[in-house]
């Protein structure tokens, strides 16, 4: 085999190996993690900001919000209504590169010190929400890594 077919052959393989600098999971985790200052700071803009614009996000009770704007007024309210006061943690469980621009990523959060847990949601009695979210997340040259779509789930037990 010559060698300009071995390069030609040789070509696909390191393409397909080779990762992008922005494919980095530390990025992402810093990005889910900023949630808990946005959580503290009662701030639902800071909150939606990394989702993209046409962003969906499902929330506690199955009710599904398609942007941005409308994820960030709802985190607004909620921030400033029943979880006012409350602590957020964020544990990052699992960040999977499904692509150079595509992760998927896992996070239990806990929000604690809640005077009164609202109805529908499981009350362990100690004031504090155990929750399991996922996130697709979606890198471009412009915007960086965002998130385009959230899922959060009630822990019950």
């Amino acid at each position: 085999m010559s060698r300009k077919w071995f390069l030609l052959a040789a070509l696909p393989l390191a393409t397909l190996t080779s990762t992008h600098a922005w494919a980095d999971p530390g990025e992402i985790q810093r990005i889910l993690e900023a949630k808990e200052a946005a959580w503290e700071a009662g701030d639902g803009e800071a909150w939606a900001r990394n989702y993209q614009e046409d962003a969906g996000l499902v929330n506690l009770f199955g009710a599904r919000f398609n942007d941005r704007a409308t994820n960030a007024k709802r985190h607004t309210d909620v921030l400033q209504g029943p979880f006012a006061g409350t602590s957020l943690s964020v544990d990052v469980q699992d960040i999977t590169m499904l692509s150079d621009d595509t992760a998927f990523a896992e996070a239990l959060l806990r929000v604690s010190n809640i005077a009164s847990m609202p109805a529908g949601l499981p009350d362990r009695g100690d004031g504090v929400l155990h929750t399991r979210m996922s996130f697709l997340l979606e890198h471009d040259g412009h915007h960086g890594w965002q998130i385009r779509f959230g899922q959060n789930t009630a822990v019950h037990r």
